[in-house]
């Protein structure tokens, strides 16, 4: 096993010797070639041709003897053996990749946008003059007369005091007599008995008669009641006069003897005057027929007024 000297020295040699025979070769090739383009024949004169292509041979690269490559891979690989342990191989760097080319802008197109013609300014209006003042000529004649009618004085008219008016007098209040009353005379003592008896007779007949008539209500049925009292207010409310036709709800008490508390009246025209004519006709019309029994103390009648 050769040394490290040996190997190197051998390893040049090789190289020395596989490079001389290829620049050989190289020059050999050319030197045929232009040989062999001077010997050609000379083309007819014409129309130029193209330059003809040149080729160029390149020779193969001498391989040397079998003995010698397996002695240089001995000594590659002893070599390598002893610089395996010190000799770390640098990394391989890659080129960074090429970038992407930019993509051409396309060009654009600058629209131009045509105005419109500017609109004629409009035309200053003319000023008028004024016209010249017209001084008219003053008559010296006329200020003679102006000038004496300033320094007449003008009388200032005199305001009359107002009549005084006459007080009328008033007729003087006669003084009222007094009328006297002549006392009653005292009554001897049999008549005042004779009265007091006819009194006592009134009242008694008024009081069957109202025994009698609240009997003989209480025979009729309450609708019937109703009816009566209805017929009793619409024979008054005949009488009243009115424009328009129009309905009045009517709403009142009464007491056991049908005589009438209080009521209230209500249009549906809203008419303040024939409700109070309303409220007056039931008013006349108390005392309503008596009552029968099972009846309340309130009722509500509708009457209605018919255009006159």
């Amino acid at each position: 096993m050769t040394g490290p000297g040996g190997f190197r020295s051998r390893f040049a040699v090789g190289e020395l010797l596989l490079w001389t025979s290829a620049a050989v070769l190289v020059a050999s090739a050319h030197a045929g070639a232009v040989a062999f383009l001077m010997r050609s024949t000379p083309e007819p004169l014409g129309e130029p041709a193209p330059p003809a292509a040149i080729m160029i041979e390149m020779a193969d690269i001498p391989v040397a003897a079998n003995t010698e490559e397996e002695q240089i891979v001995n000594d590659q690989t002893d070599a390598e053996e002893v610089k395996s342990d010190s000799i770390i191989p640098e990394p391989i760097v890659e080129p960074p990749p090429a970038p992407d080319p930019e993509p051409t802008p396309e060009p654009v197109e600058e629209v131009v946008e045509e105005l419109p013609p500017p609109e004629p300014e409009p035309l200053p209006e003319p000023v008028e003059e004024p016209p010249p003042e017209v001084v008219e000529e003053v008559d010296p004649i006329e200020q003679q007369v102006l000038a004496q009618l300033e320094n007449v004085a003008v009388p200032v008219p005199v305001v009359r005091p107002p009549e005084p008016r006459k007080v009328e007098e008033q007729p003087k209040k006669r003084p009222e007599k007094k009328v006297e009353r002549k006392k009653p005379t005292p009554q001897p003592p049999a008549s005042q008995a004779a009265r007091q008896a006819k009194l006592d007779t009134m009242k008694s007949d008024r009081t069957a008669a109202k025994q009698t008539s609240s009997g003989g209500n209480n025979s009729i049925s309450p609708a019937k009641w109703m009816d009566r009292v209805r017929a009793h207010i619409l024979r008054r409310a005949k009488t009243v006069p009115v424009k328009q036709s129009t309905i009045v709800n009517l709403y009142f008490t009464f007491d056991g003897s049908g005589n009438v508390l209080s009521v209230s009246a209500k249009s549906a025209s809203d008419d303040a005057a024939l409700e109070a004519a309303a409220i007056a006709i039931v008013r006349r019309s108390s005392p309503l027929p008596p009552p029968v029994d099972n009846v309340a103390n309130h009722l509500s009648v509708a009457v209605k007024f018919d255009a006159r």
